[in-house]
């Protein structure tokens, strides 16, 4: 079952996933046949389902279970859809298969969540990304810290900045240090909005 995080919406980063793209590359949607497909944490497996492929759906089966309830199989079969791509060959999107209140949701996706009983797509689930929960300050610095290590620096704000790596052009160098300076001028200003409402909040209990 997906989690929230940071006290906000359940996110597509705490469930389990399936994803019709990776799948495809892999020949796995090639019918008919069967595989299992394993999720595993630090290089333990702790789920698994069984996969039927047809040329137009597959049907998922696996066992779940719901809070203060025993196992129960499921089979769910899910639909898919193959459109053409411009330089030829076609490529597969899931049709969503779960319904609300007598609506069928069918929206063409790439991936689908096991959030709940059934896999579905995150809009069924109301899931969010990680980092639409995070503040002004943790996607500021997250940004600036990335393009440190990708300049072959340390992600230490209190560093300097990291210098041109061999082979980059200098266009390239400055774009990113660019980036990177607006990136940390806005976790400046998210770290000093949340100092200043902290700091309301502790004068109105005094």
């Amino acid at each position: 079952m997906a989690r929230p995080a940071g006290g906000g919406k359940n996110t597509v980063e705490s469930c389990r996933s399936v994803d019709v793209l990776e799948w495809h590359r892999r020949g796995y949607l090639r019918p008919p046949q069967w595989f299992s497909w394993a999720w595993t944490r630090d290089g333990e497996r702790v789920a698994s389902i069984n996969v039927e492929t047809q040329r137009h759906g597959v049907t998922l089966k696996y066992r779940s279970r719901s809070y203060g309830e025993g196992w129960r199989d499921v089979e769910q079969r899910v639909g898919i859809e193959w459109t053409s791509c411009r330089l030829g060959g076609e490529r597969p999107w899931f049709e969503c298969s779960a319904a609300a209140n007598g609506d069928y949701c069918g929206r063409r996706v790439i991936k689908l969540y096991g959030a709940g009983r059934l896999f579905a797509c995150r809009h069924c689930y109301r899931l969010a990304y990680a980092s639409q929960q995070e503040s002004a300050h943790q996607r500021g610095l997250g940004k600036s810290q990335k393009i440190r290590m990708r300049l072959s620096g340390s992600s230490n704000m209190l560093e300097e900045f990291p210098d041109k790596p061999k082979g980059m052009h200098w266009r390239t160098y400055e774009r990113w240090r660019r980036v990177h300076d607006v990136a940390e001028e806005r976790s400046t200003r998210g770290l000093m909005g949340f100092v200043e409402r902290l700091g309301r909040r502790t004068s109105r209990r005094a």
